[in-house]
């Protein structure tokens, strides 16, 4: 209560310059309590932006080389596990001829076995004119229905086999999709041959496809659709065979066209470094696009204004320490006079200094409680306890210094520069 009462009467007697310690504080510290407030608002509402925005792009095969992929399958099956990305359609391409129902059971009979109707197929491959009725053009295989929009347009009007819908491209049974004109019944199997440009030269071979879809009439960008995992079956299939027969050239399986959606947009730098070292940026077999241009015009103004706040953050804590610690000096050290009468009333200079460092630690304690207090009121969030108390070392140690420096010196010559 006696301590109390002594620093009431020295507070009232000083009242001006005990209330300049209580407000600078309080200012100090909700301020420092709000600029992380607002760091950590500028950093979420970046990574919002960076969620919010939806970066696409794509892979392309430029046509200069056929038989060289835009997309390898190691870079393909890379892709994959990678994890950047949400949404994946890839395409592959090879060429096939094959022939309408009708043709091949006129040639191998109606009731013909598969032995004898892959025997006809090879008959008719031999003697083969346009003419002929042969069916010719690209076996186009995708990863997913939506990966193909003429798929997506006749969607409605495809017949399934029982069992079988647009998921059945995600799998890699040996089946397809065709028109309806090959004359075909849904069940039905398809002898094929597979015709692959490989080293300057064609690598052929047969194979036989189910048919689980149809549908009207003739689209023009592919012949014919079956799984990707299904072609990579294929190459791997053919590739056997070829090295069986002594021929070491391989049918490299790759993609013609990759789409994607990024999943997260602050791995965008990996996933062009991925490019890079695949050596896509520079290749004339493929053409990269990755469209973030409205990413970066949106989150460039947020990113450099988080620098500058981060970057402030240290000097104007530094400043405000500074600043309390000078203005609890100088107050301290204009008490000198005083100090140098209770030296001659008996008291000891480590009993001055106690009482001076705890009547300026009240006084800080009290300003950093009520800008605690108002921060509290407007974002509790806000209160961080560690920066407190760093304010209030500071402000306490601008006095300690101030009076150690003061006690020191003698009494007299503290009253003697007073007049």
């Amino acid at each position: 209560m006696k301590g109390f009462s002594y620093l009431w009467h020295m507070a009232w007697r000083r009242k001006a310059a005990c209330l300049l310690v209580v407000v600078a504080t309080m200012v100090a510290t909700v301020f420092m309590l709000f600029y992380p407030g607002l760091i950590e608002n500028t950093r979420r509402r970046l990574e919002e932006t960076y969620q919010g925005i939806t970066v696409t792009g794509s892979i392309v095969s430029t046509g200069i080389s056929p038989e060289v992929p835009a997309v390898s399958g190691s870079l393909w099956k890379e892709i994959q596990e990678s994890g950047y990305f949400s949404n994946l359609y890839a395409s592959g391409s090879f060429s096939i001829r094959a022939f309408p129902k009708e043709i091949l059971e006129e040639k191998a009979g109606t009731s013909a076995s598969e032995q004898e109707q892959l025997i006809a197929f090879q008959n008719l491959l031999a003697q083969a004119e346009e003419e002929s009725g042969v069916v010719s053009g690209a076996m186009k295989a995708y990863n997913t229905f939506s990966a193909e929009d003429e798929l997506v347009r006749i969607q409605d009007d495809i017949r399934w086999l029982d069992g079988y819908d647009e998921a059945c491209l995600k799998g890699n049974e040996r089946i397809c999709i065709v028109s309806e004109r090959w004359g075909y019944a849904l069940g039905d199997t398809i002898p094929m041959l597979a015709r692959v440009l490989v080293n300057k030269s064609y690598m052929e071979g047969i194979f036989r496809m189910k048919v689980v879809g149809t549908y009207p009439g003739k689209i023009t960008g592919f012949a014919a659709v079956m799984p990707l995992k299904t072609m990579e079956d294929l190459t791997v299939a053919a590739n056997a065979v070829q090295k069986q027969n002594g021929n070491y050239s391989e049918w490299i399986f790759g993609l013609r066209e990759v789409y994607f959606t990024v999943r997260d947009n602050l791995q965008l730098d990996q996933i062009k470094t991925m490019i890079t070292e695949n050596g896509l940026r520079d290749s004339k077999y493929a053409r990269v696009r990755i469209d973030d241009r409205i990413l970066k015009e949106t989150v460039g103004p947020i990113e450099s204004n988080l620098a500058q706040l981060e970057g402030s953050y240290l000097f104007f804590f530094v400043m405000i320490a500074a600043i309390g610690f000078f203005i609890s000096f100088l107050l301290a050290r204009g008490r000198k006079p005083e100090y140098a009468v209770m030296r001659m009333l008996g008291e000891s200079r480590a009993q001055i200094t106690i009482k001076a460092l705890c009547e300026q630690f009240v006084f800080c304690l009290a300003g950093v409680m009520l800008g605690a207090a108002a921060v509290g009121l407007m974002e509790k969030s806000s209160f961080q306890l560690a920066i407190c108390a760093v304010i209030l070392l500071c402000y306490t140690l601008g006095a300690a210094v101030a009076v150690m420096l003061t006690v020191r010196v003698n009494v007299m010559d503290i009253l003697r520069d007073k007049e």
